[in-house]
């Protein structure tokens, strides 16, 4: 029908069908799916309900030679179990854990195997074998960090533990590349010394670590050698990093760091190799002189990574303070320059656990859509003392 005759045709319809007509149009037109609604990542032995996993941050990366499957790696992992009078802490490990899963766009990853620590003697192929009571420590903790005054950690109830902080494949490689910072975690209030920044390569098929490199270590190096999320772009390896200055009342001001190097074992598990963007845009090997990537940033946490199946180059999620807020941007280049993309609020509330502040908000791109980013975090109302949660949000 033209659209003279069906102007005419409508003319000769009574006003109350004119309204029906419109109201079909619009019933038939069909609405975006809803983004994914917040939903716990759980490990297969929190299933009976008598295990929680309160572990801290959750990375994730599509292993090689495995569709619809992802590694996942988290941090410190407090293992609560169900007790009569209520939930009690089993075993807390430091570090890291890690654990693979099934993974749809747009869905939450399905329940997750354990992974038991790497080199510990497997046949090929079977290195995702399910734990037996308990997930296993990932990275080994790290030697030689000392608390203020000297003295060894490990003393006074601190401890010394290897977090992660991004994973992603290695171009041309089996391998997956683990980022991990070094922190001596003082006990009490006393909070975290950071004494180092390092890599891994860990293959999924035989279960083991190489190239396992503290690049750089001692106290007080700086903000800007506090790297992660690693990005293969060309012929470098991009790693990026929040320095919260100036924090107030769960608020930050600061600034977000890149470095670039090499995309080869030999020049990333070695210092000189390394380069900081200047605020005037150049390389220099003085980490003390990078300047800012974003304009105003207020990050307690910054996530970058390729969103390729989500029709995205490159994305940056910044976690505004210690809130529930985030800033997402957007480049076409991993460096810069990155313009902002939307911004939004994850469902968290402070809970009863050990730390009572939303964290660790972490961009998945195997989980992500061009309609729909998603992301991970720590609620610490969730579980039993908290849990890594993940929700999808429309950008």
């Amino acid at each position: 029908m033209t659209a003279p005759h069906a102007a005419r045709a409508l003319r000769r319809l009574s006003p109350g069908l004119v309204v029906l007509a419109f109201v079909a149009l619009l019933l038939a037109v069909p609405k975006p799916a809803r983004p994914l609604a917040p939903a716990p990542v759980l490990s297969g032995i929190e299933q009976a309900g008598k295990v929680s996993l309160a572990r801290d941050c959750g990375y994730s990366a599509p292993l090689p030679g495995g569709p619809g499957r992802s590694l996942w790696l988290f941090c410190d992992t407090p293992v609560y179990a169900r007790k009569a009078g209520g939930w009690a802490l089993q075993r807390f490990i430091a570090g890291s854990t890690a654990a693979v899963g099934p993974v749809s766009p747009g869905a939450a990853p399905g329940v997750l195997t354990e992974v038991a620590t790497p080199g510990a003697p497997r046949a090929r192929g079977r290195a995702t074998a399910a734990v037996t009571g308990s997930p296993a420590p990932f990275l080994a903790a790290p030697a030689g960090l000392v608390m203020p005054g000297g003295l060894p950690c490990g003393s006074g109830g601190s401890y010394a533990a290897s977090w992660v902080s991004g994973v992603t494949r290695v171009p041309g490689a089996p391998d997956l590349l683990v980022t991990f910072n070094n922190y001596c975690v003082l006990g009490g209030a006393g909070g975290f010394l950071h004494e180092g920044f390092g890599l891994a390569e860990y293959d999924p098929a035989t279960g083991t670590l190489s190239d396992d490199v503290t690049v750089f270590a001692g106290q007080d190096d700086g903000p800007a050698m506090r790297l992660g999320s690693p990005v293969f772009s060309g012929r470098y390896l991009y790693l990026y990093g929040p320095a919260c200055t100036a924090p107030k009342a769960g608020r930050c001001a600061g600034t977000v760091f890149v470095a670039r190097v090499p995309a080869s074992p030999a020049a990333w598990t070695h210092p000189p190799g390394y380069r900081w963007r200047a605020t005037s845009g150049a390389w220099t090997p003085d980490a003390a002189l990078a300047g800012p990537m974003i304009a105003g940033p207020k990050p307690s946490g910054v996530s970058v990574a390729g969103y390729p199946g989500a029709g995205r180059r490159f994305v940056l999620v910044e976690q505004d303070g210690i809130g529930n807020a985030f800033t997402v941007y957007g480049s076409a280049a991993p460096g810069g320059t990155w313009k902002p993309v939307m911004s939004g609020h994850v469902r968290c509330r402070a809970g009863a656990g050990y730390a009572n502040f939303c964290r660790a908000f972490i961009g998945h791109p195997e989980l992500s859509t061009p309609g729909e980013l998603v992301l991970s975090y720590f609620d610490p109302a969730a579980g039993a003392y908290g849990h890594v949660m993940v929700a999808g949000f429309r950008w």
